[in-house]
This record gives structure tokens, sequence and C-alpha cells, in this order.
């Protein structure tokens, strides 16, 4: 199964998207998955959406729970320093320590 390395942008809890974006560096484009999920897929010569999925944008991340509608993909996904993860598995993860940041910030 092939691994995307990837990293994590999140605009904090007032605008709450997150993007989990690839390290390749290669020029991305987006795909609209639904009202609260963008995909990013690999740009070809002509600018046009190619390949598998590379990354992805959820608005109201820190609330989002549709997992099930997010798309089945057959990749794994790594941060630094975290070992490579299902899309979900990853995106809950990195939720629960946002949550968990965001009480801490609040209190």
């Amino acid at each position: 199964m092939v691994t995307i390395r990837a990293r994590i942008a999140w605009d904090g809890p007032k605008v709450d998207l997150l993007r989990l974006l690839p390290d390749s560096g290669q020029n991305i484009g987006a795909e609209v998955w639904d009202e609260d999920v963008t995909l990013f897929r690999p740009l070809d010569a002509d600018e046009s959406l190619t390949g598998q999925v590379v990354g992805v944008e959820i608005a109201g991340f820190l609330s989002f729970d549709r997992w099930n509608d997010l798309p089945k993909l057959d990749v794994l996904w790594q941060l630094p320093g975290w070992k490579p993860l299902p899309l979900d598995k990853l995106l809950k993860r990195v939720q629960k320590e946002l949550r968990e940041r965001n009480a801490r910030e609040a209190a």
C-alpha cells in the first residue's frame, strides 16, 4: 500500500479549516467532495486534476463526525513522527489532539 507523507495546516478554532497536504511539493488542485470536504489531486502539465487523492481539506474540523462520508482510499497517510494510518484514523487522532489543545487554551 502506498504511503503519503503529509503535513497538517489548521487555521485555529475560529476558522476551523484543516488541511492535510502532501510533503512532496507537487502541484495539486482542489476537487469539491461535498459541502465540508475538498480533495486535492495532482495536476498534469495542462493543470488538469489527475491521479489519486493526495490531500484533503475539512471545514468545521473540530466538530466533523461524518467519517463514513470520506472517500475510501487505498493509501496510508503519515505525519512526521507518526506511523502510517488510514485517512479516517489519522484525522480522528489529529481531531482529538486539536480538541484537547483547544480546551487547554480556552481554560
